[in-house]
C-alpha cells in the first residue's frame, strides 16, 4: 500500500472516530435533556441520530484502520474506497446542516462535517485514479486488502 493511501485510510479513520465522538456528545447534549424534559418524540429523533452516527463511526473505523470481516459481510460498500467516500459525503453533509444558529456546537458540527467532506473528496480522487490503473495493479491492491482482512481474522481466531 502506498503511503498516500495509508494516509487517506488514517484520515478516514479519524473522520470516523469524529463521527463516533459526535454521537457521544450529541447523546449528552441533545438526547438526555429531551428525556429529562419529557419530550419523548424529540428524544426518539435524537436516539436515531446517535445510533446512526455512532454506528457509522464504529463501522468506518473498522473498515478504515483494520478491515473487519463483520464490516465486509454486512456493509460491503465500505470495503471500497468509493463506497466509504459516499458515506463520508452523506454524514458530512448531514452534520453540517444539523443545527441552525451560532455557538460552539455549530462550530463543532461544521468542523466534523468539513473533515468528513474533505476525506470524501480525497477518497473520490483516489478512487478515480485507482480505477484508471492497469488491471494487474488494481488486482494486486485488491489482494493486499483481502490478505490483510484474512490475516486479521486469523489473528482474532487464535
Amino acid at each position: 500500500m502506498r503511503s498516500s493511501q495509508a494516509l487517506l485510510r488514517l484520515a478516514g479513520g479519524a473522520a470516523s472516530a469524529l463521527l463516533a465522538a459526535a454521537a457521544c456528545l450529541y447523546f449528552f447534549a441533545d438526547l438526555l435533556p429531551q428525556v429529562v424534559a419529557g419530550h419523548f418524540l424529540k428524544a426518539l429523533h435524537f436516539t436515531a441520530e446517535c445510533i446512526l452516527l455512532g454506528g457509522a463511526g464504529v463501522a468506518g473505523v473498522l473498515a478504515e484502520i483494520r478491515p473487519h470481516p463483520m464490516v465486509s459481510e454486512n456493509f460491503p460498500y465500505l470495503t471500497r474506497l468509493s463506497g466509504r467516500s459516499v458515506v463520508y459525503i452523506f454524514f458530512g453533509a448531514y452534520i453540517i446542516g444539523r443545527q441552525e444558529g451560532n455557538g460552539w456546537w455549530r462550530s463543532f458540527d461544521i468542523f466534523v462535517g468539513a473533515v468528513c467532506l474533505a476525506v470524501a473528496t480525497a477518497g473520490m480522487v483516489f478512487a478515480r485514479r485507482l480505477s484508471s490503473l492497469p488491471p494487474q495493479l488494481s488486482e494486486s491492491l485488491g489482494r493486499e486488502m483481502h490478505s490483510a482482512s484474512t490475516q486479521s481474522t486469523e489473528q482474532m481466531a487464535s
